[in-house]
């Protein structure tokens, strides 16, 4: 489960958290407790993405983003596949499901965009400025641009444009998990000299019910960062988690499980990326005199 202290632990923002869930949808009653239920994350703005889920005309989603809610039942949802959500949300963010009748062993797994606002993310959302943030905004002319709907950008655009892709792969491995309640090891990468680490999915063999396998990512100093329990995830389509996150020295995969399986299968994607100024600068690894001219105020306004 996604929580508030996980969400404050995002350091390279954008980061895309993953997150996976099964059990039993009670009748008449929403899940206990909730699969995502997220108050206070100030300062960031959190957007629930990549819905995925089981058609069943007994299971409802429920979901609400500050004032607004959603309530489908998913008889006609896309099931199994990944579904087009984009909710953010600034106060209060809240994911679940809801049973018409008793539903065993449903499954559903999300992503979490995390995004600490720029300046021109906090006029396009309403978010009070300081005072040094406004005189930034006049002086970088950020309201006129925001008024033309030119920023902030989109975040695929903004990675598209940002991180520069050195290279990409995609790993399998085949884990012998042969004894219950013990860690074992998936892989470790570690990223190249002026480079960092960007894991951007996940997938692994749903296993059984009763085994609750687990991947586990850690990065840098973060010890599970993110856990997916992977009953709710496959190896074919709709199965993959997207997820983004940077790692700037390590990146750690693991697995755990209730009852031992024996051999399971996890499959997992990341880039290589090139740490350029722009980036040293959104990730505070640097501070406005270590770059040149303005561009570290025009990070934190968000106009690159």
């Amino acid at each position: 489960m996604i929580t508030e202290a996980m969400v404050k632990r995002v350091k390279h923002p954008p980061e895309r958290i993953p997150d996976s869930w099964f059990g039993n949808v009670p009748l008449g009653a929403e899940v206990v407790p909730a699969i995502l239920d997220l108050r206070r994350f100030t300062p960031f703005i959190p957007i629930l993405t990549d819905i995925q889920l089981t058609a069943n005309a007994n299971v409802e989603l429920r979901a609400r983003y500050d004032d607004a809610r959603v309530q489908e039942n998913t008889a006609a949802m896309i099931s199994a596949l990944i579904g087009a959500w984009n909710m953010p949300a600034k106060n209060y963010l809240y994911y679940n499901l809801f049973g018409l009748a008793a539903v065993a062993n449903y499954t559903t797994h999300y992503s979490l965009w995390v995004l600490l606002p720029t300046i021109a993310h906090k006029i396009f959302y309403g978010i009070t400025l300081t005072s040094e943030e406004k005189a930034t905004a006049e002086s970088l002319g950020v309201y006129n641009t925001v008024q033309k709907g030119l920023l902030p950008l989109p975040i695929d655009l903004q990675i598209q444009r940002e991180y520069h892709v050195v290279a990409e792969e995609t790993h399998s491995r085949s884990v012998n998990i042969a004894v219950a309640n013990t860690v074992y090891a998936i892989d470790t990468i570690y990223p190249r000299p002026n480079e960092f680490v960007v894991l951007t999915r996940v997938a692994a063999s749903p296993g059984l019910v009763a085994q609750d396998v687990r991947l586990v990512i850690d990065r840098d100093d973060d010890a599970n960062y993110a856990e997916l329990r992977c009953f709710a995830l496959s190896l074919v389509a709709g199965g993959e988690v997207n997820c983004f996150i940077p790692a700037m020295r390590e990146l750690r995969l693991t697995t755990i499980a209730t009852v031992a399986p024996g051999a399971h299968l996890f499959r997992y994607t990341f880039r290589r990326v090139r740490l350029s100024n722009i980036l040293r600068c959104r990730f505070g690894l640097v501070t406005p005199d270590e770059v040149p001219g303005d561009l570290f105020q025009k990070v934190k306004a968000g106009i690159l």
